[in-house]
Formats: C-alpha cells, structure tokens, sequence
C-alpha cells in the first residue's frame, strides 16, 4: 500500500525533482561546453607562446645576419678561398700558384688542365691536372707547399712514377744508375665561395 503524502512533503518532493532536472540539465550542457572551453584555452595559450617565440625569432633575425655576415668576413680574412668573380679566373689564379710552387721546388711541369668545378656546399672547388718531373726533394718540397699555401689548396688525387732508369755502357755488365727521379700526376683542388 501506498501512503499518500502530505503536501509539504509534496512540495519538498517536487522541489528535490525539479532541482535533480536542473541540475542534470546544467551538467549535460555545462560539461561538455567546459571542457570545449578549457580546450580553446589551451590550444590559445599554445598559440600566444609560438607567436611570442616568432616575434622573438623575427626580433633577433637583424642580429643573426649580422653574425652571419661578421663570420664570413672573418672566413674571407683568412685568406682560405680565392675571392676572384668567376671560377675561370680563379681556375687562372690557381694554375698561376701551381707554376710559381712548381717552380720554386725546382720541378718541370709538362702539362696543366683545368677540370670543371664541383659544387660543394656553399663552396665551388676549382681543379687543375698537372703532370711535372723532378727529383724526391722536389716532391717533398712541392707537397710542403702546397699544404702551407694560402689560398687553401688540397690533393684531390696523386699519383707518382719512377723514370725509366738508365743503364751504364762503360761497363760490360750494364750496371743501372740510380735515379731519384719522378713523374708524378696531380690534382690539386682551390675553392671559392658561391655567389649568392
């Protein structure tokens, strides 16, 4: 059986119901719109903080060429690169090095051929094939100064050969004389920096 209730407990029954309404109305719209609003929030914070990273990035982009630009200038000070305009003139200055280191160690060239440049990074490495004669001092003093030379040069590729040697005809058993003497192959390599 059923007890009928009082009409304050009707009230108070009615109250309770039309608050539990209320509030299960407010949590199925209120959560779902919370939780979309935290959100928002957070992908705003996230990108307020990228755009503040940009705008510091943008502010130091003066200051950053700065330093760039300083540290080529520094690298060109050193001498390492040739600064002439086109690879042609700096493949004429490097041939002009050669001869003059040639030279100085006292071998002969016999032939000089300029191959094409390569690119290598922000760099142009210009080539030249020489072929000389000479002795073994001159060969250690050729590589010496190729090494200390400024521009930089580098061997890119070596290649040496004994002469023939020769053979004594004074005596009948056709003695060899010793010969300390070489042909070697080069190819030495210059660089320049590219034109931007």
């Amino acid at each position: 059986m059923m007890q009928k209730l009082s009409n304050k407990q009707q009230r108070w029954l009615a109250v309770g119901l039309l608050a539990a309404v209320v509030f299960l109305v407010a949590a199925v719209i209120f959560i779902p719109w919370y939780s979309a609003f935290k959100s928002t929030m957070e992908e705003f914070d996230d990108l307020m903080f990228r755009v503040k990273r940009y705008e510091r990035v943008i502010a130091s982009r003066d200051e950053v060429l700065r330093k760039v630009e300083q540290g080529r200038a520094e690298i060109n000070a050193l001498g390492y690169f040739y600064s002439q305009e086109t690879s042609s003139l700096a493949a004429a200055e490097l041939q002009k090095r050669i001869k003059a280191i040639v030279k100085r160690a006292g071998g002969d060239i016999s032939s000089t051929q300029v191959l094409p440049h390569k690119e290598r990074d922000e760099l142009l490495q210009i080539t030249v094939k020489v072929k000389l004669s000479g002795d073994m001092e001159m060969l250690r003093s050729l590589l010496y100064d190729i090494e200390v030379e400024k521009p930089l040069m580098s061997i890119v590729e070596i290649s040496i050969t004994p002469k023939a040697r020769a053979f004594s005809r004074r005596n009948k058993l056709k003695k060899k004389i010793q010969n300390d003497k070489v042909t070697v192959m080069l190819q030495i390599a210059g660089y320049m920096r590219k034109k931007l």
